[in-house]
This record gives structure tokens, sequence and C-alpha cells, in this order.
């Protein structure tokens, strides 16, 4: 049992599967978790995240092949957010990468990390098309005791400044610094919170654990499990294998083109997925919201223009946030615009009047706090977006 298994242990936390790994799925109780995701900051055991490390001169070649996006404009020190497709051209999963002054990790929250060394030597079999010369090292830093830990929240920084100093306030977003116990903090985030991601030992991290609950405590900071993204990633949209897998892969159904670099030389799926783009799509993903009373939107909900079908409920949830109820939805393409009255979605509860609307759903507060000029225990500062 690792150290930050014992310590979840001893503070009776739900477990959860998740990317093949057993994980908090909660600490706290569901509406502490969220409320510190979204107002101060939260804590959570990201050891699920696969972590693969690829080394070597050619290592640039052997990861850009794999991306949808262009792995050649990231140096040292910073990362980047890509699908990673298949070879029909839709969404495998997604990763972030981190370049090094050796090569790179890849980092996955849904793709197992065996699943991906797989894949890498499936490219090396075509080495001589893609000019890699020398074969670079591919390792499972699970195998090293490698974890991570994520610290999300609009005031996340400010926590982790207490441990990190001012530097991890300046750190732009998708670069990562090297820390002094060893480990990186990478300045990432999916659900339009600041966020970072602490990557490395897992004795380290459990030790940066201890250290930011109690350093955090004066921010209201909490410790939680994964379950508070099933919320975050209805109000934030990003790709979730639970969410849309029975739906779609396609990133043009999903509008997930913004991470497929269309004019790279290759990478897999290309052909496929310039097709797709060129073709068009006949539905698209859209955000819904009611605009009469409502009990609750559920996946597979049909929704409905006059009486006739034009889109199905892929995901819905109530949004403490927004206090109301949202969802997003598949719809057809001629329809699938935002701020547009005059739908109906059929619930289990009988039709419930909607409208479409732009995703993400919120304002986030994290837009709010400037790390220059907002503190938490400045009583004047605004808590909340709302």
């Amino acid at each position: 049992m690792s150290a930050l298994n014992k310590l979840h242990t001893a503070n009776n936390a739900k477990m959860g599967v998740y990317n093949g790994k057993t994980v908090p799925s909660l600490l706290n109780t569901p509406q502490e978790e969220y409320k510190a995701v979204r107002e101060t900051a939260l804590l959570v055991d990201y050891s699920h995240m696969s972590i693969v490390s690829v080394m070597g001169d050619d290592a640039w070649a052997l990861v850009n092949h794999l991306c949808s996006a262009d792995v050649s404009i990231i140096r040292d020190e910073q990362g980047m957010y890509s699908l990673v497709l298949n070879e029909d051209g839709t969404v495998w999963g997604d990763v972030y990468v981190l370049c090094t002054d050796e090569g790179y990790y890849i980092l996955s929250e849904n793709l197992p990390a065996d699943e991906i060394v797989a894949r890498l030597n499936a490219i090396l079999e075509n080495a001589d098309e893609l000019d890699i010369e020398e074969t670079p090292e591919i390792s499972v830093m699970d195998d090293q005791n490698w974890g991570a830990v994520l610290v999300e929240g609009p005031y996340s920084w400010e926590v982790l400044s207490d441990i990190y100093g001012f530097d991890i306030i300046g750190l732009p977003y998708h670069e990562y610094m090297n820390t002094d116990d060893g480990l990186m903090a990478f300045r990432c985030g999916k659900h339009g919170e600041f966020a970072y991601l602490l990557i490395g030992d897992r004795d380290a991290l459990a030790n940066v654990w201890t250290q930011l609950l109690e350093c955090g405590e004066k921010f209201n900071l909490k410790a939680g499990g994964l379950s508070y993204q099933d919320i975050v990633r209805v109000e934030n949209p990003c790709w979730e294998a639970s969410i849309y897998a029975d739906y779609s892969r396609s990133p043009v159904e999903l509008q997930m083109q913004w991470a497929v670099q269309y004019d790279k030389e290759d990478f897999i799926g290309k052909d496929a997925v310039v097709a797709l783009s060129g073709e068009g799509s006949s539905r698209k993903l859209v955000g819904i919201v009611p605009v009469a009373e409502c009990q609750g939107i559920a996946s597979d909900d049909k929704v409905l223009v006059d009486g006739v079908e034009v889109g199905t409920i892929v995901k819905g949830v109530y949004s403490p946030a927004r206090q109301s109820f949202i969802a997003l939805a598949l719809i057809d393409s001629e329809y699938a615009y935002s701020d547009i009255d005059g739908f109906s979605v059929q619930t289990q509860n009988g039709p419930v009047a909607a409208k479409t609307n732009s995703v993400p759903f919120l304002y986030n507060f994290s837009m709010l706090v400037s790390p220059t000029e907002h503190s938490y225990i400045d009583a004047a500062k605004p808590k909340s977006a709302l």
C-alpha cells in the first residue's frame, strides 16, 4: 500500500477505480468538495494518472506521431494538451505532454500506461518512415513509484505558494517547475479553475499532501476524491470517456477540433480526421438548460422541436453554481447553436421547455482572482463568482 493510500485509509476515504487504479472517490461530503474546487481549493489524489516517459534524441518524432497536437512547439519545462486519435479519426483518449531536456513525459487520466506503451511500440514498427534512428527509452513511471496529486480551485496558487514560494504564482499555463522536494509542479486544469499537478515520487507526494492540508487550512482547502468531476466536467466540458464514449468519439461532433493540429505532417488518424472535418457533421454537442420548472435531465432523454426529435441528452447534472439543471446534448447540426429557444426535453417526469446554452456553462471565479492583487485571507475580496 502506498504512503498516500495509507493516509486515505486513515481518513476513511471512499475509494473508487479510475483508469484501472484505486484512488479516493470522496474524502469529504460532495457539497464540501464541490464548493472547494469552485470557491477555494481542492486537494485530490491523481495517482490514477498514467505517466510514461519517452527519452532519447528521437523521442520527439515518436511522441509527435502519437499526438494530434504539434509537440514541436514546446520546449523544456513546457507542456501541452493533446487528443490521441484512433486510425479512424475518433478519440482514443487525451494526454498532457511535458517536455524535458532529455525527452518527454506522457500523462493520461483515461489511457492505461501499458496501452500507451503498446501504441508507442506499434509506431516504432515504422521507425524508418518517421526518421527514428535511435529507439527512445520508454518507461512506465509507476514502476519507479511515481504518482500525482492535483490542487485545483481559485486559490490553489496561494496555497501552493506557502510551500513553494512566489515562483508558483508566476508559472504560466501549461508550464512546470522543478521543486526542491524533487517534484514537478505543472500548471494545467480542465475545469476553468487554477490547477496545479504535482508529479513525482509517491513518498514525496504523501509528505506534500500533509503539508498542504496544514497550510491550506486558512484557505479552507479540502481534500477530495474524483467524484467532483461528475459535475465540473459538464459545467466545463472536456474529453471524458465515461460521458461521451457511448454517444460519440468524433472530435468534430464533440467540437474538440481545437485540440487537433490539422497542418501537422502526420499523426495517427490524420487522414481520417481530416476527412471527418471536411465532410462536416450531422450533429454537434451543445449545452442545454431548462427554462421552466425541472426535476431533472438524464442521459438518453430526447430533445424535441415542435414534437420532432432533433437530439439526445448525453449527460445532465444539477449545477450548484448555476443553481439549476444543465445538460450536454448531441443535436442535429441545423439546430446546434447557442442561446436558441423553442426546445423541449422529454424527461421521465414529462416534457420541459429548454434552450441551448454556450459552453462552458460557468464564468469561473478563477477568472476574477488575480494572483498579484487578491488574497483569500483579505475579507474585503469576493469569495464567489455568484
